[in-house]
């Protein structure tokens, strides 16, 4: 990535001691983060690269609305810190910035890919595709959005479907 790009950064950086990679760049995450840190050593880290310029931001009610749709079309299980990595990403890009999440969760790479939103594993390979989650029952196969099939009552699960472009 060239030098004008924002690196949004997730709790992973720092779990995984990978702060020191971002020292020199601009950098930012959400304040959920911050507080979903409790590591010492992770800790410091954060505390290491704040000192450094990391920017502690929330990002805006319409991108979070935003990734929260995407969310639900993706089936995927993020948590509140999650959709805010990617909401604080997109706002970026709303201002005409370029932004990369760095991350090793592949829930948050997936909906990312799916919102064309970059992003840059830090330990992990990586998602190779975008993929959306459905729920289909075990006995009848009917895909539903209930933890009940309505059809014949059995219980459904998640399955995975690579996403149409």
């Amino acid at each position: 990535m060239d030098d004008n790009t924002i690196y949004v950064l997730d709790s992973t950086v720092f779990l995984e001691n990978y702060s020191d990679a971002f020292v020199d760049k601009a950098c930012a995450t959400v304040y959920m983060v911050a507080e979903e840190i409790k590591n010492p050593y992770a800790r410091i880290q954060f505390d290491m690269l704040q000192k450094a310029g990391l920017s502690i931001l929330a990002p805006d009610d319409a991108s979070l609305k935003a990734v929260t749709e995407t969310v639900k079309r993706t089936g995927d299980k993020l948590s509140s810190t999650d959709i805010s990595v990617i909401a604080l990403a997109l706002d970026f890009l709303d201002k005409g910035k370029k932004a990369v999440i760095v991350t090793d969760d592949y829930g948050i790479q997936n909906v990312a890919k799916s919102m064309s939103i970059k992003y840059m594993p830090v330990s992990q390979k990586g998602i190779s595709r975008a993929l959306e989650w459905k729920r289909k029952c075990t006995a009848c196969y009917k895909e539903t959005g209930e933890e009940i099939c309505p059809v014949c009552g059995s219980e459904t699960k998640f399955v995975s479907k690579a996403k149409k472009s």
